[in-house]
């Protein structure tokens, strides 16, 4: 017997949960999908947000959080270090956890959770999206909705369906790899960052301590810059310079993709949430608070449209309209700086080491407005401006 729901989300990770609980929390009837059988596995993540990024939505359960960020080193490709003495940065999450008690919070709503269901396809008719073919379990189900939410990643097959361009070109993705490394040599309150044409070309190596004597240590490059390039030997190449002694306990790899100002997010009444509607800091790759926020704005107005009854579809559009309100210069500022990133070379990134070792090193930082940050550096460096010539903003 097919099922009815006001509406459904596809991808139980931080978006879609979000998405779920909202909707739920806004009195309609919710169906949150997930394609494998467990939720948060598998999972391609360096899973750091900021103290801020976390407190917008929650006050984190202990339990969710693997290490706290209170100290950032920054290193350059001639070894150059900017230390930071940055008290309540950040968390480094078990994000295996804090994806299943979000689901978990979403089904506490009144959201209907199902797991090892993969979406097949959209179903049609007279034209109009009116829900979704599953594969649950190994039979085929047609679920019925008025609002279909995508939460199903940079791949976004749901997306596709709907007629959204969801394709991605070599400079719209960064190419990530990561181990969970096993050592004595990591301090369990620092993220350490490393940058170099050759170290990790268009992009960073990260280590995020994941508590005592473990970390994801990991890198995202460019394609765009280094197609033929493999993160995978770049990191080995890397972990053995870094570490003397250690183990690998995880692999994870994945795509990373580059916030869009194309209209990526939303057609009819289909809306694309997280990685999956390009919503990331496009200079770091940072997603988790994107994501909740992307959630809980279309869960919010996925509930509104159904209980207004007779609100016309158009009303769905108030999704992408209050998301860029609230977080549109901030994407599109790091998209800025991104492409101003990709131009430097390794004299480039000594200089702006160095000029944040004065700026930054030696003080006890309370916050960092990366707006006032980046302004500073192009005063700093005058032949930085001439990367701006490659950049539309």
């Amino acid at each position: 017997m097919n099922e009815k729901f006001d509406c459904i989300v596809v991808g139980a990770g931080p978006a879609g949960s979000m998405a779920a609980r909202t909707a739920a929390e806004n009195g309609i009837r919710v169906l949150l999908l997930e394609k494998d059988p467990v939720i948060g596995v598998p999972l391609c993540c360096a899973e750091g947000i900021s103290v801020w990024g976390m407190h917008q939505f929650f006050q984190p359960d202990p339990r969710w959080i693997s290490a706290k960020i209170n100290k950032v080193t920054l290193t350059s490709p001639s070894g150059h270090k900017v230390e930071i003495d940055h008290p309540n940065a950040g968390y480094v999450l078990d994000r295996k956890l804090f994806d299943k008690d979000l689901a978990i919070q979403a089904a506490a709503e009144g959201a209907e959770v199902r797991v090892n269901c993969c979406a097949v396809s959209l179903l049609n008719e007279d034209g109009k999206i009116k829900g979704l073919r599953v594969n649950e379990n190994g039979e085929e189900k047609e679920y019925w909705a008025k609002v279909i939410i995508a939460a199903d990643g940079v791949e976004s097959r749901v997306g596709r369906w709907a007629g959204i361009d969801t394709s991605l070109g070599l400079e719209q993705m960064d190419s990530a790899f990561q181990y969970l490394v096993v050592s004595e040599e990591i301090d369990p309150e620092r993220m350490e960052f490393y940058v170099g044409e050759k170290l990790a070309p268009g992009g960073y190596v990260w280590v995020f301590p994941k508590g005592k004597n473990s970390a994801n240590v990991g890198l995202g490059i460019s394609p765009a810059v280094a197609p033929d390039v493999k993160p995978k030997e770049l990191l080995d190449a890397f972990v053995r310079q870094r570490f003397t002694r250690f183990s690998v306990a995880e692999i994870m790899m994945g795509g990373i993709p580059i916030f869009s100002r194309k209209n990526v997010r939303l057609k009819e009444n289909v809306l694309l949430v997280g990685d999956a509607g390009r919503i990331i800091d496009s200079l770091s790759g940072a997603g988790i608070a994107n994501a909740l926020l992307s959630g809980r704005i279309a869960g919010r107005v996925a509930g509104q449209y159904i209980r207004g009854k007779n609100l016309r579809v158009d009303f769905l559009k108030n999704y992408e309209t209050e998301l860029l309100k609230e977080r549109g210069r901030e994407l599109r500022f790091y998209a800025f700086c991104r492409n101003v990133f990709l131009k430097m070379k390794d004299g480039d990134f000594d200089a702006v080491v160095l000029f944040l070792k004065n700026y930054l090193g030696g003080k006890k930082i309370k916050g960092i407005d990366p707006f006032a940050v980046v302004k500073a550096i192009f005063k700093s460096d005058p032949k930085l401006l001439r990367l701006l010539k490659h950049v539309v903003w």
